[in-house]
């Protein structure tokens, strides 16, 4: 009898920022570009099973169409394994303007990282300078914000401070904040720009959003395995 083995995959994970031009490329658009990416590279991405089989292929988290990402995470799987040095410099070749790649390396968690974001960081950088001291004191002082975020399956109330419990200011007048990432969701930064213009009593002007990191949580270990479970082997 002939036993058929199941194909291995070897996962990677890759950092790359999203700058420039780039910023406007969408979420699904972004996918594709690396899928192309890294076939064009000469390289053979694994598939999912099914009827339909798919590039094992994700991002951590959907950047918005217009922010930046100075640190995005991207989960995939391979055919082969791949000398990282090699592929690097070949995958690099392959990206368009805007998008370039930071570092690459094998990925060993048992989750993908979308699954595992806690929070991710953002700055947002204003074409003019704006004083936002007494709009930022209300903002970190309150308990609760809450926005009417428009959907087209129905409006929702939207708790900002559940998720960003404080704004700071840093370089040259920049916003700077941590946005926490629940499975009941998250918010937004136009949403923490709007409520400060509203504080402030004024627009803010135009501005560039940027997210900087996506901190992803550790996974938990595996736990050690019950008392009478598993076999003795017999001598």
């Amino acid at each position: 009898m002939i036993l058929e083995l199941g194909t291995m995959n070897f996962n990677y994970q890759m950092r790359f920022s999203k700058t420039g031009r780039a910023r406007f490329i969408a979420h699904l658009d972004t996918l594709s570009l690396l899928v192309r990416a890294i076939r064009r590279a000469g390289y053979q991405l694994a598939l999912t099973e099914g009827m339909r089989p798919k590039p094992i292929l994700s991002l951590a988290m959907p950047l918005g169409v217009g922010i930046e990402g100075e640190d995005e995470i991207c989960d995939f799987s391979l055919r082969q394994r791949v000398p990282l040095g090699e592929f690097s410099r070949m995958l690099g070749r392959q990206l368009p303007e805007g998008i370039d790649l930071k570092s690459i390396g094998p990925c060993h968690d048992r989750s993908k990282s979308a699954s595992r974001v806690a929070r991710v960081s953002y700055r947002v950088q204003f074409s003019s300078p704006v004083g936002w001291g007494k709009a930022l004191e209300k903002f970190n002082s309150e308990k609760k914000l809450t926005v009417m975020r428009k959907r087209p399956k129905g409006d929702k109330n939207v708790d900002v401070k559940r998720y960003v419990d404080k704004v700071g200011v840093g370089k040259e007048g920049c916003l700077e904040f941590d946005m926490a990432v629940t499975s009941g969701g998250t918010a937004r930064p136009e949403e923490v720009i709007g409520l400060l213009e509203e504080f402030a009593g004024r627009p803010a002007g135009r501005y560039k959003v940027i997210r900087t990191a996506i901190i992803l949580d550790q996974e938990k270990p595996l736990p050690p395995p019950r008392p009478g479970h598993g076999k003795r082997l017999r001598r």
